[in-house]
């Protein structure tokens, strides 16, 4: 055996993720309020930049057998490209520039005192802390000073829910008051709207609300809520009859009452918090029984290059610093501009892939769902997989059905015959034959997995159980009724 150290050369293909191949991904996976911040971060850095008002908007139509009526729907519009940035020649570059994508003058802005501004509609609405003040304020005249402060320390205690989550230990030595001020303020809490504020538990909040709709001078069903609350949502009726004294029926009427109440009473009241608004990224519309696909200009606004930069740049007269700065800032700003429209170039393919393999479901909704893979959108706008994976990441479409997010096209499915179907439309199926069984003699999962194989649909009962709960529907043992 001849073990040696040697110096060979080598030529090996690799590939070598540069800056700018890195920032191109990381534009294409951008959420539109993303892109946004990104834009106007670049804006305040590099002065070359600025909006294009004057923008082109996408419209592609498909015909009856999803395919489309002028041209390949998936052909690349041309970009402007640059050449390396030592051979940029960018009197050249300007003149490609200015297209049909880019043109456009210069809008004044309006300087208008009188003008709207978004500060003038918007609104706020009253949250269940301020409600409990307000409540307490009426009647805070009848409250000693130390009551008072009792009662504006619990109100602040109240979560969103409407419920009194603190250790009254933790109450009485923080605000050294004593056990019988703090129970006070508390009864007189829980006596505000909405009904069950201030409650410590889901008993606690039952059992308040009974008691405002008169059950408090009928202690068996008090002590139902109290002692057999797990069984009655087991639909343990029998068990409870036994140990009560009532009948079947009447512990059966008492949970329809239960079911009428609020398990959290706080809900009613908004969170501004917790509100989230969407930018589609792109829509599709139904013209004359065909699909229109439109790419959104807000989700993706299209830039240029600032003309007396551009100036600036082609006067001679300027020294060498001004002008490697110009060329540097032209250089980002042409790259970023170039990034943001090969985004939108293949959001507006996956679009309209999708809109060709889910035709049905703009037509008729979620019934008509089609199984669809990345891998088949990936093969139809000939990319790889992970580029439409973050081409769909965080992006939504409003369609004649509602505005959803890309993922959801992208469905697993089961074969009926010669068509496929989506897990979407199992999960309605099953949604229409829970709504139509028999409630005295529900259907138990293995029964529905019997009813879709009947429906050539082999859905085994663990996956209908799968989808039962991700539709929140109770087994069938607690849907049972009884009347």
């Amino acid at each position: 055996m001849n073990i040696k150290f040697d110096l060979n050369i080598t030529q090996t293909q690799k590939l070598i993720m540069t800056q700018e191949m890195r920032q191109s991904i990381e534009i294409l996976q951008l959420t539109a309020m993303e892109l946004n911040g990104l834009i106007e971060t670049e804006i305040m850095e590099n002065p070359v930049l600025e909006f294009n008002e004057v923008s082109i908007k996408e419209v592609v139509p498909i015909n009856e057998d999803g395919g489309p009526l002028k041209g390949d729907l998936v052909k690349e519009e041309p970009n402007p490209e640059p050449s390396p940035k030592e051979e940029i020649q960018w009197d050249e570059y300007f003149h490609s520039m200015e297209n049909a994508d880019y043109r456009g003058q210069l809008q004044p802005i309006a300087d208008n005192d009188d003008e709207y501004g978004f500060e003038k509609f918007t609104s706020q609405e009253k949250t269940l802390n301020e409600y409990l003040h307000f409540q307490f304020t009426m009647q805070e005249k009848d409250f000693s000073e130390e009551e008072k402060r009792v009662a504006e320390y619990l109100i602040d205690c109240i979560d969103d829910n409407g419920y009194l989550l603190i250790d009254m230990d933790y109450v009485k030595n923080i605000l050294e008051a004593d056990e019988d001020s703090v129970q006070k303020m508390i009864a007189v809490i829980q006596g505000f709207d909405p009904s069950g504020v201030g409650c410590r538990d889901i008993k606690e909040c039952l059992l308040i609300q009974l008691r405002q709709m008169g059950y408090d001078d009928d202690e068996v069903f008090m002590d139902i809520v109290k002692k057999h609350l797990i069984d009655l949502a087991d639909n343990q009726f029998k068990r409870i009859a036994q140990e009560t004294g009532l009948t079947i029926e009447d512990v059966y009427e008492f949970k329809e009452v239960i079911k009428t109440l609020e398990p959290k009473p706080g809900r009613e009241f908004s969170c501004s918090e917790r509100v989230s608004y969407v930018i589609p990224d792109g829509s599709i519309e139904i013209v004359n029984d065909e699909l229109v696909v439109k790419v959104n200009d807000v989700s993706a606004p299209r830039l240029r290059i600032n003309n007396y930069y551009k100036g600036l740049l082609k006067n001679s007269d300027k020294n060498d610093e001004t002008k490697l700065y110009l060329e540097k800032k032209l250089d980002s700003a042409a790259f970023l501009i170039k990034s943001i429209e090969q985004r939108r170039d293949t959001i507006k393919k996956v679009i309209t892939a999708i809109a060709e393999s889910q035709r049905g479901f703009f037509f008729e909704g979620v019934g008509d769902l089609r199984p669809l893979t990345l891998k088949t959108i990936a093969e139809t706008i000939e990319v790889h997989e992970s580029t439409v994976s973050r081409a769909i990441r965080g992006k939504y479409i409003q369609t004649p059905k509602g505005t959803y997010a890309l993922k959801f096209f992208f469905k697993r499915g089961y074969s009926q015959g010669e068509e496929d179907r989506s897990s979407d439309a199992i999960k309605r199926l099953i949604q229409e034959l829970i709504d139509q069984e028999d409630k005295k003699k529900p259907l138990s999962d293995q029964r529905i997995s019997e009813l879709l194989q009947a429906k050539n649909l082999d859905v085994a009962r663990r996956t209908v159980a799968k989808y039962r709960e991700a539709l929140l529907i109770q087994p069938s043992s607690k849907r049972k009724e009884y009347r």
